[in-house]
């Protein structure tokens, strides 16, 4: 007797090896075979007249008679038949080919013929074509009836299309579902009786979702189950998030904080600009936070350049203002080291002390004994540093306030780490990569989210061109001669046999002897040194390089604002996010900026990024893009995540249904805490085998 958790090889005709096959699709159990849900669906619930159909291109459905047929060899490979398609209206030719062995003897349609017997009838589903004086249809599928009269088995009605894998064929997939379905779908876990009220969601059990979701009698009772079963699954998640985050809000924290000024107002006017209307309104939404009796766990999101370090610093100074230490946790020690300058600078002539704590730092013993001191005495107020903070060594007097930057960057037990480095720290996560709303909701459904939306006055916005090489190093040169920085990006180190892609390495060398003779480059990729790459890094800060030619090492967070133009090798390879995060090294200053696109975008994915790059700059618009190429899982890194795959929300249609989840889920955690009541234990129960190992994962992003 098969149940949910039996595996789908036990299934009838399915076995070891297709099983392997749906694996490769996510398919292990009968639980996942039954939300292994239709790509999309053929519709075959009208029958078009043959007289109709003669419209080039166009996917239709005929039905008629069978007549004759007629064969013809195209080349000494290659051998075409024709089967006459009659209805009352018209005759129309069902087209099929098939390769031929001039040394067989065997008939390629034999079994073609044998169908198609003349007085037969044939439903047919292809495109319409025309060629010369010859029009005909393609088919894609069919299917033989004796009987006009006789009910078909693939037509008049909306035929399901499942994502295929290598050894599985559409009907095998169909067979099985069907079988699943018959037997076990009233087993599959239902809250509808809990689900919000909300246009074209039907609150029907999830055993008749399923079954109007793989066998709909329209697009619309497909799209109404799908939004229903959406609803069930986006209502879980943000319950199973309210729950994690009310469990981490029923102790109050340490800390207490209030706004003297006396750090932030001297601070606020050493800067030699002013804050922006977005940072403002951030900065007020942080230290309301701070001064709540609960923890702080904020999101900041800002494009790059939109001032986040700024904003995250001046809650850094209310937490020293009030005797209070903080860190700021960066990825990587360029980016760290970069952090410590410019906060450095920032708070000159401050009685603010702060360090730098990474691994390269504390290799000298009597530098590290004094840190580590002041560190656990609380005479260094702020801390930057790299992952180096979160070693067993390092202990803090009063951490109260712990900020993540490129927080999407650090694996989940190493934010772990970071938070039982204080009793109760109020936590700010920052990231330049946009995160669409909807997505924010569910990933970081416990977290609030703060967003700067706009960028510092002055600066312009980088100009993007899909350009050849021969057409972006000319207007390079141009540049340069103006005064101007640039970086050339390759996607690889070393030349690769695998791929015919730039290298770094091959083509600095090439560059620098070449077109770019009468300037100085340098060259930086990640198998370099530490200290080697900073003194690259800090060559090019002053001046001493023209041309820096580097991999993606520069993604994150370098600021030169003299660097004004950058031109990206092979730009087709690279994804939306890497693209952007790339552009954002650029236009730093208050001079115009020029981003170069170099590579063969061949596919259809390609130049969907690069006409996305180059007609905006809105981080926000092209996260949007990445997230619907890419899907949620991958757009975040689903290890570090623990990312749920929803099997038939989609983040971009359905914003009004998590808004409504989030509501319900919120509005159930608050009546209801431990979800007791006999109404809620489906949900619990759900929650309880889907997220007990992950609450905790999904309670730090």
């Amino acid at each position: 007797m098969i149940n949910l958790e039996t595996e789908i090889q036990y299934l009838k005709g399915v076995g070891p090896k297709k099983a392997a096959s749906f694996l490769k699709l996510g398919v292990k159990t009968i639980s996942d075979l039954l939300v292994f849900f239709p790509s999309y669906y053929q519709d075959r619930t009208q029958i078009i007249p043959i007289q109709k159909v003669l419209i080039q291109g166009d996917k239709n459905c005929i039905f008629g008679r069978v007549g004759k047929t007629y064969q013809k060899n195209i080349n000494a490979n290659l051998v075409m038949l024709d089967i006459e398609i009659i209805d009352e209206t018209g005759k129309i030719y069902s087209r099929f080919f098939r390769k031929k062995n001039a040394y067989s003897k065997f008939d390629a349609f034999a079994s073609l013929k044998k169908n198609f017997t003349s007085g037969r009838y044939a439903y047919i589903y292809g495109s319409v074509k025309s060629e010369r004086m010859d029009i005909y249809i393609a088919p894609d599928d069919y299917e033989i009836v004796d009987d006009r009269s006789k009910e078909p088995m693939l037509f008049k009605k909306l035929l399901p299309v499942y994502p295929a894998s290598e050894g599985l064929s559409q009907k095998l997939i169909r067979d099985c579902i069907e079988t699943a379905l018959s037997s076990c779908k009233n087993l599959y876990p239902d809250i509808s009786s809990i689900i919000p009220r909300l246009d074209n969601i039907a609150n029907e059990p999830s055993p008749l979702l399923l079954t109007k979701m793989h066998s709909p009698s329209s697009l619309f009772e497909a799209e109404q189950a799908r939004r229903s079963f959406a609803m069930q699954e986006f209502l879980i998640l943000e319950t199973a998030l309210f729950l994690s985050r009310s469990k981490n809000k029923i102790l109050p924290k340490v800390q207490k904080y209030e706004i003297s000024k006396n750090l932030l107002t001297p601070f606020k006017n050493n800067l030699k600009f002013s804050f922006t209307r977005a940072q403002k309104k951030v900065i007020n939404e942080i230290f309301s936070d701070m001064q709540n009796p609960y923890q702080m766990n904020r999101l900041l999101m800002g494009d790059v350049g939109s001032g986040k370090t700024v904003t995250a610093l001046s809650a850094m100074l209310l937490a020293a203002e009030n005797k209070y230490q903080s860190t700021l946790i960066a990825p990587t020690e360029i980016l760290a080291e970069q952090h410590f300058s410019n906060i450095s600078k920032m708070l000159e002539g401050l009685p603010v002390k702060i360090a730098l704590l990474t691994s390269n730092s504390l290799k000298r013993k009597t530098e590290r004994e004094i840190k580590l001191k002041e560190i656990a005495d609380g005479s260094i107020d702020i801390v930057i540093g790299t992952h180096s903070i979160i070693e067993e060594r390092i202990k803090f007097k009063s951490l109260a306030l712990v900020v993540v930057d490129e927080q999407h960057r650090f694996g989940v037990m190493q934010k772990l780490a970071a938070l039982k480095k204080a009793q109760s720290p109020d936590v700010l996560m920052m990231t330049a990569t946009p995160i669409p709303r909807a997505l924010s909701m569910t990933v970081y459904g416990d977290m609030d989210v703060s967003i700067i939306d706009e960028l510092p006055p002055g600066r312009l916005p980088v100009q993007t061109f899909y350009a050849t090489e021969e057409t972006a190093y000319k207007k390079t040169i141009e540049e340069i001669k103006k005064g101007s920085q640039v970086y050339i990006v390759y996607p690889l180190i070393d030349e690769s046999d695998k791929l015919e892609l730039k290298s770094a390495v091959e083509e600095a060398d090439k560059l620098s002897k070449g077109i770019f003779k009468d300037f100085k480059t340098g060259l930086l990729h990640g198998r370099m040194k530490r200290d080697e790459k900073n003194e690259i890094m800090q060559k090019f800060k002053n001046k001493e390089f023209d041309i820096l030619i580097s991999t993606t090492v520069i993604e994150v967070g370098i600021d030169i604002p003299n660097a004004a133009v950058m031109i990206i090798q092979n730009a087709d390879r690279f994804g939306l996010s890497a693209l952007h995060q790339l552009r954002g090294r650029i236009g730093r200053g208050k001079i115009k900026s020029f981003c170069y696109l170099i590579g063969d975008a061949k596919s259809a994915a390609a130049r969907t990024r690069i006409k996305i790059m180059t007609s905006t700059n809105d981080g926000f618009k092209i996260a949007e893009a990445d997230l619907q190429m890419r899907g949620p899982g991958e757009f975040m890194g689903t290890e570090q995540h623990g990312f749920p795959e929803f099997k038939a929300g989609n983040l971009i249609k359905d914003m009004d249904i998590i808004e409504a989840s989030k509501k319900a889920a919120q509005e159930i955690v608050e009546s209801d805490a431990n979800l007791e009541e006999p109404a809620y234990s489906s949900l619990r129960k759900i929650i309880e085998s889907r997220f007990s190992k992950k609450l905790k994962l999904i309670e730090v992003g």
